[in-house]
């Protein structure tokens, strides 16, 4: 049986020695090893090595954030993997997507520079990896809507998903996986900016020539071909009485 790389050396482990501290989400308490959360975390080693009153207490609220999300945090910081797979196709599986969204939004709070690098990569992982349908698929929808809401202008996360849409995307990915609510006006600008960047240009609009944006048909002829009949000249002789 493959046993793969079960032997690592002893410095390579995970410090758990310590007193834990107790971080609350949603009414769910989590337990984890100081040290291992401090050394991870700049938020996590403010918080409770300096003159905060979590510090005394060993224990700190994160509201605004997901129980589920945060178990995916400490996993990381155990085992260094993200128990996040999903292989259903279609919005099923966009639901690790989702996940994956409010992950790097976590990691952006706690300033885990690390974590929201893992993240990443697990994006673009799912992204390039086949669903049970034999497609692989993007992010849409939500997904978009809640990177751009909750990291700023520069983010890498709103980066990567432009470059997705840029380099694979369909009109379809828009115009039936998204509601319009979930397409931030800063992602469609920053889009359509990434694409003129990287189009080809085949040809200058003024190229195509005067009919490629007329309304007629065709088979239909142009008004430019069409000429003005001419009205009859009058007689030059009376006509005879």
């Amino acid at each position: 049986m493959e046993t793969g790389n079960i032997r690592v050396f002893r410095n390579e482990c995970v410090d758990l020695s310590g007193r834990p501290v107790e971080i609350i989400i949603d009414e769910t308490s989590f337990h984890v090893s100081e040290k291992l959360i401090r050394a991870a975390s700049p938020f996590f080693d403010k918080a409770f090595g300096g003159e905060w009153d979590e510090s005394k207490s060993r224990t700190i609220e994160l509201r605004e954030h997901d129980a589920e999300v945060f178990r995916t945090y400490l996993y990381w910081l155990h085992l260094h993997k993200l128990a996040v797979r999903n292989d259903e196709p279609g919005f099923a599986g966009n639901e690790e997507y989702i996940h994956l969204a409010k992950a790097y939004v976590l990691g952006d709070f706690l300033s885990d520079f690390e974590f929201k690098d893992a993240v990443l990569d697990a994006i673009l992982e799912k992204s390039n990896s086949e669903a049970h349908d034999g497609r692989k698929w993007n992010p849409v929808g939500p997904v978009i809507r809640h990177i751009y809401d909750n990291t700023l202008d520069c983010s890498k996360a709103r980066q990567l998903l432009v470059d997705l849409y840029t380099l694979h995307g369909r009109g379809d990915w828009l115009r039936d996986w998204a509601d319009p609510e979930d397409l931030p006006k800063e992602f469609l600008l920053d889009l359509a900016v990434a694409l003129l960047d990287k189009r080809v240009r085949p040809k200058a609009a003024t190229q195509l020539g005067p009919c490629h944006y007329h309304q007629h048909q065709p088979t239909q002829s142009c008004y430019r071909k069409k000429t003005p009949t001419k009205e009859a000249a009058p007689s030059s002789t009376a006509s005879s009485i």
